[in-house]
């Protein structure tokens, strides 16, 4: 936008919807994709005078009418960072150029590119922690201030500006209860959050009874605002308290994700680690189905599930609870997570979500070792120590007033044989010692 606004040429406003940006965009993912292409097009219209066109079909293709269509000479985007997507850029890039369209990419989705932040042997780092203070003085040492864009001039069109991308599931009319798409909202939520919460991050952050993380995470994922408005914001407001920096280093976390997918083959299906193409995983439709509705009779993993249905999101540290009970209790293929999380979540980000999930099942680049396995109740009592959280989605345990109850309702045998009679409540489909075990011992087999 800055380039076009340097240049002054009137410009077509162009969003291409093809293969590629479906695959990476999950069913819950489409409301905000419609919703923040809906906001998108009212702030074009109303700051510039533009109407955003909304196109289907191979992008090249797409790319090509319009270019003959109104006589284009420069096309400009900004980059993306997955096989698939270099893929399709570099093709079109270099098709267009051969028809002597000047094309320029921009980095408009990172603090740095993946290519800036090496080691010093000149590789891409495996590790978090010494990446994450590379990429922090690579970024600080670029001195970028925030910048308005204050006029464009337009192109006149009589292009499509109709679209409609709702999933065919109606589940996503609740979450406009929750979430306003956009780039406004991204910035009057980072300013509220910069206002109150974020000084006590680095406790509040595990707590989901407290509610009190940015969920800034699907503005990101969207574009509506980019990491670096919310780290300039940051340094232009805060000091670097220990709160502000953890959370900083969440924005990190984004960053090295990022590189991540950049330098893997196929971060989403293969691991990292190699070794764990042979891990043993059991296959169990059935114990997978109970864990995506949130009925594996572990409160804080159930609550958890039905909190991404209920609002498309969840609590982080509650990803790493469920997670971990998927791969390690149930010993079910940490990729089949990363799918049912892309199709759930409206933050879901090819980069971070795979990232994450590697993370967890111990395959990925600085890993949690494979024999930490998150205990669901012990979890509980350090995160959820009312329940407050798990009665929020979990109503029906309420009868068993003590939340060392609620935590682990199998052990009051009389009310939680009601619960499970009347259908309110399940049996815990594993013994969280013995499958723990049971993981530990499959870990062995491939050491």
């Amino acid at each position: 936008m800055l380039a076009l606004q340097q240049s002054q040429n009137p410009a077509l406003f162009v969003y291409i919807y093809d293969s590629v940006e479906s695959n990476a965009t999950g069913e819950a993912g489409h409301w905000w994709l419609h919703e923040s292409l809906k906001q998108l097009q009212e702030s074009y219209k109303a700051r510039f005078g533009a109407s955003l066109i909304v196109l289907e079909g191979k992008a090249l293709d797409v790319l090509q009418k319009l270019i003959k269509k109104y006589q284009i000479h420069q096309v400009l985007w900004n980059r993306l960072y997955s096989p698939e997507t270099i893929k399709r850029d570099t093709v079109i890039k270099k098709a267009l150029q051969e028809q002597g369209v000047d094309v320029e990419t921009f980095n408009g989705h990172l603090l740095n590119e993946p290519w800036e932040v090496q080691n010093n042997s000149g590789q891409y780092f495996k590790v978090f922690t010494p990446y994450w203070r590379k990429a922090f003085e690579v970024y600080q040492s670029k001195k970028e201030k925030l910048e308005k864009i204050k006029s464009i001039n337009v192109l006149s069109h009589q292009e499509n500006l109709i679209f409609n991308f709702l999933p065919k599931k109606k589940w996503y009319q609740k979450f406009s209860k929750y979430w306003t798409p956009g780039e406004k909202a991204a910035q009057d939520q980072l300013s509220r959050y910069l206002k109150t919460d974020i000084d006590i991050y680095k406790d509040a952050r595990d707590r989901p009874d407290l509610d009190q993380t940015s969920k800034l995470s699907p503005y990101l994922r969207f574009g509506e605002i980019s990491p670096r408005t919310v780290v300039l914001n940051i340094l232009k407001s805060k000091n670097l308290s220990t709160s502000v920096l953890t959370y900083l280093s969440e924005i990190g976390w984004r960053e090295f994700s990022y590189s991540l997918l950049y330098y893997s083959k196929n971060l989403s299906s293969v691991p990292i680690n190699l070794k764990f193409q042979n891990f043993p995983w059991r296959k169990s439709v059935k114990d997978l189905d109970l864990w995506k509705k949130g009925k594996t009779g572990i409160p804080l993993v159930d609550a958890a599930m039905r909190q991404i249905y209920e609002k498309g999101w969840m609590h982080n540290r509650l990803r790493m609870v469920v997670g971990s009970f998927l791969v390690k209790n149930l010993l079910l293929n940490w990729t089949l997570g990363e799918r049912y999380f892309q199709e759930t979540l409206l933050d879901y980000d090819e980069a971070s979500n795979a990232a994450g999930w590697q993370w967890i099942a111990g395959c990925g680049a600085d890993a949690s070792p494979y024999f930490r396995v998150f205990n669901p109740i012990l979890q509980s009592e350090r995160f959820d120590p009312q329940a407050k959280f798990i009665l929020q989605y979990l109503p029906q345990l309420q009868t068993l007033q003590k939340p060392s109850s609620i935590f682990q309702p199998h052990l009051q045998e009389q009310t939680f044989q009601y619960l499970v009679n009347q259908n309110l409540y399940y049996e815990p489909l594993v013994d969280l010692k013995d499958s723990r075990n049971r993981a530990l011992e499959a870990y062995q087999k491939i050491k």
